[in-house]
């Protein structure tokens, strides 16, 4: 199925985005399309989490579609946060985020580190 872009639950507070096995960049760019229309349909700041932990392999040129899919979510999306258990994907991903100095987008070892993540932003 590549990627699933949803709501968590019928609050519409989390856009939960999952990459299956094996994806390919026009199923990413068609996810990020998705993203953003769900977050058109509510007028209050939500949270995204990104479900990483299942990605056997990347699509060569990550960093640039990569950037390309962040520079697009949305303006009400106040955190985005990307679950793998894998410490290696971690430090990928935190030398990625801070390659491209991006914003707003942290990285989790669990769905519940994401959501207390997300309540914690939130609250502030």
């Amino acid at each position: 199925m590549g990627l699933q872009v949803f709501w968590e639950d019928e609050t519409r507070q989390i856009i939960r985005q999952v990459y299956d096995m094996t994806w390919t960049w026009d199923e990413y760019l068609a996810a990020f399309e998705k993203i953003r229309q769900l977050a058109s349909e509510v007028d209050h700041p939500i949270g995204m989490i990104a479900e990483l932990e299942n990605i056997k392999n990347v699509p060569p040129n990550a960093v640039l579609y990569g950037a390309r899919g962040i520079r697009s979510l949305p303006s009400n999306l106040l955190l985005t946060v990307m679950v793998t258990p894998s410490s290696l994907a971690h430090s990928l991903l935190k030398v990625i985020l801070f390659a491209g100095q991006f914003e707003n987008i942290v990285t989790a070892k669990s769905i519940e580190d994401a959501h207390r993540l997300i309540a914690a932003k939130n609250q502030r």
